[in-house]
């Protein structure tokens, strides 16, 4: 086979074009400091390379996201701590309003400062954060989740929760609805709930009650009776279908169990007079405050009234109760998230080392191994360059 002057350049060329390429691919490499700078390089250490990256930056967001999250819970942890303040504040006043020396005056004057504490409470509950986002409305944020009218306060918002992704498969709630924190509050004990009648005539007095074991969930009425004055005072138990479950002599501070509950009276009821015991339901702090607020406010003249306030102020003490426990129950929840999103973000972190650990490994570069392939690559090349010009230089024409 015959080369020709002409292929034997061309090849020539063509091998120092090839060195001169890849003393610039060592050139691109000393200068980025990476091994891999196209996928040309290493198509597999690309593919790792991209696959690492993207592990970094959905990391990174979650970082992102975390700092939010904390921020958004922080910001509420501290509105639910004064929701509980408030609540706390409330309570005291109660118990000193249910003192029998109370005057009709101090009982209103004391009433006063709950209805502050329940506008206070209201406006918590209506707080709005930086971005100006009510924070208890849901994913109704541009309007007040809760609306006063009447003397009634009405949930407004929706019962949606903003998530955020702190981890790969770990989502958080930056927010609780109102409905939850306000409105979702079990009344008397959590269990069940005992309320004297408004309209009763005597001094009887509900004490403590409870559960004294498996509770027969009903509506269960109370009905004192006294046949003739100096007879004993009777009662008998009737639940919801009007069926007398129970029946006994009235004792005073003695304790009237049936169903699995039990409540105490104290004092004396009149002939007729009733007290309902049935499960708990939810009912609002707002009500709840109020309820006690007014209840102070009313003048009580006789053992009757006085009676029927302190029955009030008992079951007004047993909701503030759950409520307290209700808030302590959500700000103990915003703290568990709060700690779940720290712990993630120092798992995040950990790996996001690990990850940045195995990029380094796959796309930097050795730089002692690179300068020591540079300049064999340069010898290469300067050896080659010679060659080339000493072979192309050889023609008979220089000898004759």
């Amino acid at each position: 086979m015959r080369i020709s002057t002409l292929q034997l350049y061309m090849r020539g060329i063509d091998a120092l074009q090839d060195q001169q390429a890849e003393i610039q691919k060592t050139q691109l490499q000393l200068a980025s400091g990476l091994r891999v700078n196209k996928p040309s390089d290493d198509p597999s250490a690309a593919v790792k390379v991209l696959d690492l990256n993207a592990g970094i930056d959905a990391i990174d967001q979650y970082a992102k996201n975390s700092v939010i999250a904390q921020s958004s819970l922080g910001f509420e942890e501290n509105v639910v701590a004064n929701v509980q303040n408030t609540l706390q504040r409330i309570r005291e006043l109660t118990v000193q309003g249910n003192n029998a020396t109370n005057s009709d005056e101090a009982r209103q004057s004391i009433s006063q400062e709950i209805y502050q504490r329940l506008d206070e409470l209201i406006a918590l509950a209506n707080t709005r954060d930086a971005q100006g986002d009510y924070i208890f409305a849901g994913f109704k944020v541009d309007s007040p989740p809760f609306v006063e009218a009447g003397g009634v306060v009405s949930y407004q918002g929706d019962q949606g929760q903003r998530m955020l992704q702190v981890g790969s498969d770990t989502e958080v709630a930056t927010r609780d609805s109102g409905t939850v924190v306000f409105q979702q509050i079990l009344s008397g004990d959590g269990n069940i709930q005992v309320a004297a009648n408004s309209a009763n005539n005597g001094t009887a007095v509900v004490g403590s009650f409870g559960l004294t074991g498996s509770f027969t969930a009903d509506t269960y009425t109370v009905t004192f009776d006294q046949s003739a004055p100096g007879d004993p005072i009777t009662y008998e138990v009737t639940d919801s279908a009007s069926s007398v479950i129970a029946s006994d002599t009235y004792t005073d501070g003695a304790a009237i169990s049936f169903a699995g509950a039990q409540f105490t009276v104290n004092g004396t009821p009149s002939s007729g007079d009733t007290i309902t015991l049935s499960p708990s339901v939810n009912r609002d702090m707002f009500t709840t405050v109020r309820e006690i607020a007014d209840a102070l406010a009313r003048p009580s003249p006789n053992e009757a009234t006085q009676a029927r306030f302190h029955n009030e102020m008992g079951q007004g003490l047993s909701n503030l109760d759950q409520a307290l426990e209700q808030v302590s129950s959500i700000r103990a929840g915003v703290g568990a998230r709060l700690n779940r999103i720290e712990t993630m973000d120092e798992i995040n972190q950990d790996f996001k080392l690990q990850l940045q650990t195995t990029l380094s490994e796959t796309q930097d570069l050795d730089y002692a191994e690179a300068i020591a392939r540079f300049n064999l690559q340069l010898t290469s090349l300067e050896a080659a360059q010679q060659a080339y010009i000493r072979t192309t230089g050889l023609s008979l024409f220089r000898f004759l």
